[in-house]
């Protein structure tokens, strides 16, 4: 090869190099904050009622997901859910405008980190004797001192993952809950049945309402309303 064809190359390997770093600098300045979800189920993807909940937060909300990676190790799957939270939970924090602040914690046996995910209520798991406790768990906390905790993950409630997070959130950041009213004829709040002996469970939205609302049950022959309720179920 002459002299002149090995200057070509290398001119040409270098205009490469130049045009492929130039295609990253621009990259990194016009596509910053844009975050792409390729996985097959859009794991990643927020639905927009839990973006709405990100973005009202007015005072912030501080959330500390504890997950003993080392006592895990002969649980790969844990490992592997564990990372699906902390995804979760930072692509909660990218919409939240700066008001919820995530922190990971992998607490070391007998340590402070231990003790305060003790502390706030959370469950530790003991895989087997002799084994080091195992904390898989979410606590957070509020501007007014309120606590909420997920004391244990389960990976079988995988489904209802964003959902358990963002109600979590709305409770922590809305602590003053609104006040709901509910009127039905419907045994709503559940009833006896004479044939079992038994008293009927309530209905299940009535008890995800208790959870996130002030629910007041109504009288069908109720005369006036309270003015501190905000909204009414018929």
């Amino acid at each position: 090869m002459s002299n002149g064809r090995a200057r070509t190359d290398r001119l040409g390997l270098a205009a490469i190099a130049a045009i492929v770093l130039i295609a990253i600098s621009l990259s990194n300045t016009l596509f910053r904050g844009l975050r792409l979800d390729l996985t097959e189920n859009r794991l990643y993807t927020l639905s927009d009622g839990t973006k709405q909940i990100l973005e009202s937060i007015e005072e912030p909300v501080n959330l500390y997901f504890f997950f003993s990676a080392d006592a895990a190790q002969e649980l790969p799957f844990l490992g592997t859910y564990a990372t699906r939270i902390e995804e979760l939970l930072l692509e909660f924090q990218q919409h939240a405008q700066g008001n919820l602040n995530v922190s990971v914690i992998d607490p070391a046996p007998f340590s402070e980190d231990e003790d305060r995910a003790a502390g706030f209520g959370l469950q530790s798991i003991n895989l087997s004797i002799g084994s080091d406790a195992l904390f898989f768990g979410l606590a957070g906390t509020n501007a007014v001192g309120d606590e909420a905790t997920i004391p244990v993950f389960d990976p079988n409630k995988e489904p209802f993952l964003e959902y358990d997070l963002a109600k979590l959130v709305y409770n922590l950041a809305n602590p003053k809950k609104p006040v709901v009213a509910l009127l039905s004829s419907l045994p709503v709040r559940g009833d006896f049945d004479p044939l079992s002996q038994q008293m009927n469970p309530a209905w299940v939205f009535t008890e995800q309402l208790e959870q996130l609302y002030q629910l007041r049950y109504l009288e069908p022959d109720i005369a006036e309303f309270d003015p501190e309720i905000d909204a009414l179920i018929l």
